[in-house]
């Protein structure tokens, strides 16, 4: 087997690796993010609720949960 039939026959699944690879990489990567995300999200639905009531606008929120004012 020369070695021009060598890199035929195994192109293919060498290259499905490396992109399975570094999908599995990127994805890991992204988990910080995902939980960062989430953490926003619930101190946006808790952040200026007195007995249940929203009482505040978006912005004010995520200025609040993302460390503005005091």
């Amino acid at each position: 087997m020369n070695p021009r039939e060598m890199i035929r026959a195994h192109a293919y699944p060498v290259l499905a690796g490396v992109s399975t690879l570094s999908l599995v990489m990127i994805s890991v990567s992204l988990v910080p993010i995902a939980e960062w995300a989430r953490n926003q999200n619930d101190c946006v639905e808790r952040t200026f609720r007195v007995d249940g009531i929203n009482n505040a606008s978006m912005p004010a929120k995520v200025w609040s949960c993302n460390g503005g004012g005091d």
